[in-house]
């Protein structure tokens, strides 16, 4: 099993929302060595999300990206997934732990209560956000901001992956927090160039660790 890295740099969420193509951005994240993808795909029915998984599994298995699924813990197991993310309201964490007790389990936080707790818990990561105003979902509450999130980062030793409204001109302020990766979605999905988009977004990064 792959282990998770403390510096996770850009967490690559391919969200059905965006795209149905999901082994091609599985292709250009694998391909440009991103760390982390994640499979969202909230309109989609269970035997869809499975089979997408899977081909997507399959695809970093033989790679040094981890493959999470958000939410669905059926599709987690079926597809042999690296791990999963869930938020506050999906699956228990001591459930989703029982049945994937190896694998790599994130959590959705907003508040340094709820990302305490889960550290506590047990979680390989949390997912802290929105940072920024964001447009992948709907019912998301107000961002909490940078503060917020310094104050998360300062507190928790487990790694943190910022979300929420991140792109290449506010990439830089959300990586003076200390977090340990970011979490990006519509800012490659909807770029004209989605792979160089990526590469433009690794650059920073890579610039920004060694300084």
């Amino acid at each position: 099993m792959k282990k998770l890295r403390k510096n996770i740099g850009l967490y690559f969420i391919i969200d059905g929302m965006y795209t149905q193509d999901f082994e091609k951005y599985t292709q250009i994240a694998i391909r440009n060595k991103v760390a982390l993808i994640q499979y969202r795909d909230k309109d989609a029915d269970i035997r869809t999300m499975i089979g997408n998984a899977q081909k997507m599994q399959k695809l970093a298995s033989n790679s040094s990206t981890q493959f999470v699924v958000n939410d669905v813990l059926e599709v987690a197991l079926l597809s042999n997934a690296d791990g999963i993310h869930v938020g506050q309201s999906d699956e228990s964490y001591l459930n989703v732990r029982t049945q994937m007790p190896e694998k790599i389990i994130g959590i959705s936080t907003m508040t340094l209560e709820e990302s305490i707790e889960a550290e506590e818990l047990g979680a390989d990561y949390l997912g802290v956000g929105p940072i920024f105003a964001t447009q992948t979902k709907t019912d998301t509450p107000p961002p909490i901001g940078l503060v917020k999130l310094k104050e998360i980062v300062d507190k928790i030793t487990i790694p943190i992956v910022a979300i929420g409204g991140i792109n290449t001109q506010n990439l830089r302020e959300v990586l003076d927090t200390g977090v340990h990766g970011v979490a990006i979605i519509s800012a490659i999905l909807t770029a004209p160039d989605p792979e160089n988009e990526i590469k433009k977004i690794q650059e920073i990064i890579e610039k920004y660790n060694k300084r």
